[in-house]
């Protein structure tokens, strides 16, 4: 995998392209969520990789990227992270897919960047992280963070992060890709994004945008879904019963199938 070497700090990167080398195609950008890397979409690569250029990389302090100086992360520098990626890599403009976290961060990118973005895809995400559902506690995640690690945080509300019909092994490799990540990188984000609520940005999103949400997600709940698809003005939204929170590995050629065909319907004359 390589790496690049951006203001003293090194991104950790990768394309995937299978796309035909005569014709020019579009790039799509997928953006992990806390405690993930590049690695959580790679299911998604065969549905979108024959139609497009796909480019991932892991967000700074996560996996092979290193840390912001300090320790301190702020929204605005994750969504100029997404920019300074693009301008080293000579990308102009991207179909930007978040999930989660990552979401929150494309969320911010739109409305900073939107001259970047031919789309906006958000997977399982929520402009105000702090809202969430009654049955998520942040002081726990805080404290299992703190004690135990980023897998033991992972595994702890597993029951509410996947659907009853997720494989185990999927839900232990979710868990292990987690371990590569440091707890205390995964809490600075979590502070992060837990002090932000990009609510009022949400009208000034231009960007076409599709939401791709679970029916049973108590960390974006439906609430957030509603609230963006009635304050964007190009937002559309599906929903998805039967998956939990981390709907991503767990229905990945189904969603990537829906960023696909919407990436297609918005660059179509």
């Amino acid at each position: 995998m390589p790496y690049l070497d951006l203001d003293g700090s090194r991104f950790h990167y990768h394309w995937d392209d299978f796309t035909d080398p005569w014709g020019t195609k579009s790039v799509v950008l997928l953006h992990h969520a806390a405690g993930g890397n590049l690695h959580r979409w790679r299911a998604w690569v065969p549905t979108l990789a024959r139609q497009y250029r796909v480019l991932r990389f892991d967000m700074r302090g996560h996996a092979g990227t290193d840390p912001a100086s300090g320790g301190t992360l702020t929204l605005p520098g994750l969504a100029t992270d997404i920019a300074t990626v693009m301008d080293a890599l000579e990308v102009d403009k991207v179909h930007l897919v978040g999930a989660s976290a990552g979401g929150i961060v494309s969320l911010r990118f739109a409305h900073d960047f939107p001259q970047r973005l031919h789309s906006l895809s958000l997977v399982a995400s929520t402009p105000r992280l702090a809202r969430m559902g009654a049955g998520i506690d942040a002081s726990v995640w805080r404290r299992t963070l703190e004690e135990e690690g980023t897998k033991a945080w992972l595994l702890a509300d597993a029951q509410k992060r996947f659907g009853p019909q997720a494989e185990p092994g999927v839900i232990e490799w979710y868990a292990a890709e987690g371990e590569k990540t440091p707890a205390e990188n995964v809490l600075a984000l979590q502070g992060c994004l837990l002090a932000e609520d990009l609510s009022p940005l949400l009208p000034n999103i231009p960007a076409p945008t599709l939401l791709l949400a679970s029916e049973n997600d108590e960390i974006t709940p439906m609430d957030a879904q509603e609230l963006m698809v009635r304050e964007m003005p190009n937002a559309t939204l599906q929903t998805f019963a039967g998956v939990g929170h981390n709907m991503k590995v767990e229905i990945p050629d189904l969603l990537a199938g829906a960023v696909r065909d919407f990436a297609r319907k918005v660059e179509s004359p």
